[in-house]
């Protein structure tokens, strides 16, 4: 059962201004055992709004948190662009900071350990917490140690007397899915010490609102960032981001470097933490105006994808998906086009057998992808497009396409 919240989680201001109201979807993740049960799944609003104090989007809808994550079959390690993506996270912590062997790691969201094996192996203490338990259990399995919890304040002092703290703490896309912003971000401040360092990733709202990127919508996700936003949210805690990198995932995400603000080293923000704030201001996002034709953004690009996806089922063209994840469930909806998609190949095989909620489409293996079975094929996890069509290879050898979506339409 959702629950309407009209507060700001970081603020608390009531001050929240409507950005758009999208079609309701079931629980993105929530897959079903059959496509009865996917197509009966209810549907919850799914609305953003802006906070007009602090500049947080936000969902006003929320669902139980407990009830999204426990059974989670999201894995990183199933999607390769993420594994290299986190690999990539790990040679970069440890080119900046200096981590000698059983120095340790922390990371909150840690699904199925596919990060912290990385620190893992050069020798480092690494504890994940994440609160999904068949995930914490394959992870526990792999070899890394995980608290099945929902990370807080609470679970940060247990870290603290058990571990000393921790030298490195990672939250790759974790703010984003949390309703107690300020419990977790008490817990981070808890966790570091006067020389440890935070590495926060988060999806970035800017190329969202200026592309209309709407799939990144879901329940599961209840705040979107602007890089101001999440400074202010930082020094609420006494932490300051020190640094900032712009980086590819979730379409464009922030990477972010931060300290307590009492850091030995004082802990000065470098320039690109300005300069990336000055280009949200400048582009209107500081003060709400990007966002105010977001709706009209979305709008178009639902049209077009609908009005190429309907000329091709017109013409008798066969059509599969690409990427079951929550971004399919929210992108269907919006454009209407589940009933043109025969099913979609994702290469988790938790996921492979179930049904998409609210579409009711299969999930499939992806060797099923073949030219002589499908024409064309639409990449929901767009942002991986080079990894997928380069596994995919003898799809489009044999005469197959690729729909992108994003960030223009075009096909491949």
């Amino acid at each position: 059962m959702s629950y309407v919240s009209r507060q700001c989680l970081l603020c608390a201001s009531s001050a929240l201004e409507d950005v758009v109201r999208l079609t309701p979807t079931p629980p993105a993740n929530a897959l079903a055992e059959s496509r009865k049960q996917a197509l009966d799944a209810v549907a919850f609003p799914l609305d953003l709004a802006r906070c007009a104090a602090c500049g947080l989007v936000q969902l006003t809808d929320a669902l139980p948190r407990d009830e999204l994550f426990r059974d989670y079959k999201y894995a990183t390690g199933a999607a390769p662009g993420l594994v290299s993506h986190f690999r990539a996270l790990a040679d970069d912590v440890l080119s900046r900071v200096d981590l000698p062997p059983g120095s340790v790691v922390v990371e909150l969201g840690s699904n199925d350990g596919t990060l912290l094996k990385a620190f893992a192996e050069r020798g480092m203490r690494v504890l994940g917490v994440d609160p999904a338990v068949d995930i914490g259990q394959q992870a526990r399995e792999s070899g890394v140690p995980t608290l099945t919890e929902h990370f807080n304040a609470e679970v940060a002092d247990r870290i603290v007397t058990e571990f000393g703290g921790a030298d490195v703490v990672l939250a790759n896309n974790v703010l984003a899915h949390v309703e107690d912003l300020n419990g977790v971000l008490a817990g981070v401040r808890s966790l570091l010490g006067p020389t440890s360092s935070a590495v926060v990733e988060v999806a970035h709202l800017l190329p969202m609102a200026l592309s209309g990127a709407f799939e990144f919508v879901y329940h599961e996700h209840m705040s979107y960032f602007s890089l101001a936003t999440l400074c202010r949210a930082m020094m609420r805690h006494d932490l300051r981001i020190v640094d900032v990198a712009e980086v590819a995932t979730q379409g464009g995400s922030l990477r972010c470097w931060v300290r307590r603000v009492d850091a030995s080293d004082g802990a000065n923000p470098s320039s690109r933490v300005a300069a990336l704030i000055d280009r949200e201001q400048r582009a209107g996002l500081t003060d709400g105006l990007l966002l105010r034709d977001f709706d009209e953004r979305v709008r178009r690009v639902t049209g077009q994808v609908a009005d190429v996806l309907g000329g091709l089922a017109g013409q008798g063209r066969r059509i599969a998906g690409y990427g079951a994840s929550a971004r399919a469930v929210t992108f269907m909806a919006q454009c209407d086009i589940a009933q043109q998609i025969t099913w979609i190949a994702d290469d988790n095989p938790r996921k492979v057998g179930w049904y998409v909620p609210g579409s009711g489409v299969e999930v499939v293996e992806p060797d099923r992808l073949t030219a002589g079975e499908i024409d064309y094929c639409v990449l929901f996890a767009w942002n991986f497009a080079d990894h997928i069509i380069q596994a995919t290879r003898t799809f489009w050898a044999g005469g197959g396409s690729y729909i992108v979506p994003f960030p223009t339409l075009n096909v491949r």
